[in-house]
């Protein structure tokens, strides 16, 4: 029998303001802080407990503009020259890649072979490559 995905907390309730620029003197809550901004400042520990881990489902749209969907995991690998793996981690489906790179980059503590630094894609995020880079 197949897992089926968890069901997803709802988020907390945001009140919802008028579109376009504040008027002056109005008060705008700020928004909370993304998970790549904070991630660099905390442990190994505490960003792999942020991550999700059960099962849900993952979404994406190909080159021909369809969506495609699946159910499950998805298995985030560091590897380096000749595809050796270092360093792996397990997330949900829907988990973008871009959130686990701070997270596997972490889990080695020294560089590998030298090639930690050598990416077949550059990273989407300019600080997702900051961090890697510069430890």
């Amino acid at each position: 029998m197949r897992e089926k995905p968890a069901i997803k907390k709802a988020r907390p309730h945001r009140p919802k303001r008028k579109p376009g620029r504040p008027k002056k003197g109005e008060n705008v809550l700020p928004r909370p802080p993304k998970r790549l901004d904070i991630q660099p400042t905390r442990t190994l520990a505490e960003n792999l407990l942020d991550l999700p881990s059960e099962c849900n489902v993952g979404t994406k749209k190909n080159s021909k503009g369809y969506k495609e969907s699946w159910t499950g995991y998805k298995l985030h690998m560091d590897c380096i020259d000749g595809d050796i793996p270092v360093s792996t981690i397990l997330t949900s489906a829907s988990l973008h890649d871009s959130q686990a790179a701070i997270p596997l980059a972490q889990l080695i503590t020294t560089p590998v072979g030298g090639k930690r630094d050598i990416w077949t894609r550059p990273p989407a995020n300019g600080l997702v490559k900051e961090v890697v880079l510069n430890g």
